[in-house]
């Protein structure tokens, strides 16, 4: 299957055709009911950081209550694994927006939306990166997110004043210097809010973002995102009410 998807990937489907396998997608907008229900989730996550607990459990890993998120609930599709690189690469670098329609339609479905946040913020692009890639990755997956849950969309309030390196390949301190002073905020009355971004790796930018969202009045933060990149996924993290 997962052969099947990748050979799909390399081809822009007909329409009415399920976006990855090509096969008729059964009325159902971009995507087939096999190739969803093949997605990789994740199995028991922490509700606060994403991260697999061994087994079912209502509270939160160890690891959040010796060292808390700035966030109250991370939600995301999956583990950063096949076919989500694919999917945001080719949103991304190439250009594709119809990804931002099929991710998007996914977090619309598939994230807890209870109790509803007041706004959706992207996390935000500097300009000059926005300006070179034509569109910002975030703030589309939330337009598609906003038409179809009606949650209003914010895309201005946060800035990225600053122009910085590219997150990817730097290590979490170096991530952590590289963003100092690079966002600003404006004003809001905006008490619970959901942060949207692709993906969310160590954590930097949305402990940043979240930090002036607290210190502004915020007062509940849940973190959406396509996929998570596990940094310990070999260690388990049990559950604690």
């Amino acid at each position: 299957m997962l052969e099947t998807l990748r050979q799909a990937l390399s081809h822009w489907p007909p329409q009415g055709l399920c976006l990855l396998c090509h096969q008729p997608a059964d009325g159902r907008p971009l995507l087939c009911q096999h190739c969803e229900a093949d997605l990789p989730r994740l199995n028991n996550p922490c509700p606060t950081c994403g991260h697999p607990l061994p087994e079912p459990a209502e509270g939160v890993c160890g690891r959040c209550l010796r060292h808390p998120p700035a966030w109250d609930r991370l939600a995301v599709l999956g583990d950063y694994a096949f076919p989500y690189p694919a999917l945001i690469q080719r949103l991304k670098y190439q250009g594709e927006y119809l990804m931002a329609s099929l991710l998007g339609e996914l977090m619309a479905r598939h994230l807890p939306h209870e109790p509803l946040p007041e706004v959706l913020l992207p996390v935000p692009l500097h300009w000059w990166r926005r300006w070179r890639r034509g569109f910002n990755q975030a703030e589309a997956l939330c337009r598609t997110i906003r038409r179809h849950t009606g949650l209003p969309l914010d895309p201005h309030l946060l800035r990225r004043v600053r122009t910085t390196r590219p997150q990817a390949r730097l290590s979490q301190a170096e991530r952590r210097r590289n963003l100092k002073g690079a966002f600003a905020l404006g004003p809001h009355h905006y008490r619970h809010v959901a942060l949207v971004d692709d993906v969310v790796t160590t954590g930097t930018t949305a402990t940043l973002l979240c930090r002036l969202l607290r210190h502004s009045g915020v007062e509940r933060i849940e973190v959406w995102a396509v996929s998570r990149a596990l940094i310990h996924p070999k260690q388990d993290y049990p559950a604690r009410r």
